[in-house]
């Protein structure tokens, strides 16, 4: 279990799970940091790769195939939805509320517009180039973006406080040179799959 901080960001978490590594052995070093206050999520992450890419720069894109980080987020046990976020390196999102891979329903254009996102590499995109060094992406989700639900409700209005929630924390990169997949949890599968609720682990929000 993860202990979000409230007004301030957890310690780096590294993304060590190399669940694939005989087809999929390169393990780019990743590291996030998680906090929360009254207004929303807080997530920043730090990527060393050894190249980069970010093609994609129209909102609801094809993420995954650029460098990319994601959060998915169940925010209830007790329902099976979570919240799909992707972001590639220069923080163009692709958000979905979902059960499993094959059924998104994707976020309204205000929603998307609500997630903000700053990025190292700037906001052009460009193709795959061998990177220069650690990218980083400083990101925040209001509550307004959990569009779905799903949150606690303290005093007529959505809060993260004491929540309990399922997550994982990924990088990928389908479409480089060298596609990837590392993960903050493990996943026991034979081929690499984010979308298996299972496999979460615990976020506490203090």
């Amino acid at each position: 279990m993860l202990k979000v901080p409230y007004g301030s960001m957890s310690e780096p978490q590294r993304l060590d799970c190399l669940n694939w590594p005989a087809e999929w052995p390169y393990k780019p070093t990743v590291e996030f940091s998680i906090g929360y206050d009254g207004s929303g999520i807080r997530l920043d992450y730090t990527v060393d790769e050894q190249s980069i890419r970010a093609l994609q720069g129209t909102p609801g894109g094809e993420v995954y195939e650029d460098s990319c980080v994601e959060f998915f987020f169940q925010p209830s046990a007790d329902d099976s939805h979570y919240y799909n976020f992707e972001w590639n390196a220069i923080g163009n999102l692709c958000l979905s509320w979902r059960t499993g891979r094959f059924d998104p329903e994707p976020a309204p254009a205000e929603v998307i517009r609500s997630v903000q996102a700053l990025s190292s590499c700037g906001s052009e995109p460009f193709a795959e180039r061998p990177a220069e060094g650690p990218w980083s992406l400083r990101i925040f989700i209001p509550l307004e973006a959990f569009w779905k639900g799903g949150l606690p409700v303290l005093e007529g209005k959505p809060s993260l406080s004491g929540l309990r929630a399922r997550a994982n924390f990924y990088k990928c990169g389908d479409g480089l040179t060298v596609p990837h997949f590392v993960t903050w949890a493990p996943i026991a599968t034979e081929k690499p799959d984010y979308h298996l609720p299972e496999f979460f682990d615990w976020l506490e929000f203090e």
